[in-house]
């Protein structure tokens, strides 16, 4: 299995890092879906509905504010064809505090290819990550 890992400082204290990746009304501002669902503990589940209408469940393995998250998602193998099925991935996300900042530390382990991770980190690195953290930076 491949697996990424990516770090970024966020001028926000841990709680509003925390809230923005875990509260639905957050979520939607910097990820793709238009529909989040929460159950916003260990062993729950965590809902997104993309804008295609694709329904995506996950179950939440780590859950400890403000701190630590973790989700196992689906991830479609082919963005396009969502008829090549999906595979799960583990999203953790870890924040330290740095002062009036935060250290976001996101890990995603699970696919079965490098190419697929890559796919997967440029995407996180050069869209969803930033608008996360400018989420964080201006709520």
């Amino acid at each position: 299995m491949h697996s990424f890992e990516l770090k970024t400082v966020i001028t926000a204290r841990p709680a509003r890092v925390f809230a923005v990746i875990t509260e639905p009304d957050y979520i939607t501002q910097w990820d793709y879906c238009r529909w989040v669902q929460n159950d916003g503990r260990l062993g729950g589940k965590l809902r997104k509905r993309d804008e295609e209408g694709r329904l995506f469940n996950g179950e939440i393995v780590i859950f400890d504010p403000p701190f630590r998250f973790g989700v196992v998602m689906p991830i479609l193998v082919n963005m396009e064809e969502e008829d090549e099925g999906r595979f799960p991935v583990r999203f953790e996300y870890s924040i330290e505090a740095a002062e009036n900042q935060s250290v976001l530390i996101m890990k995603a382990d699970g696919f079965p290819t490098e190419e697929l991770a890559a796919r997967e980190r440029n995407s996180w690195g050069g869209y969803f990550l930033e608008k996360l953290k400018k989420t964080a930076e201006n709520n």
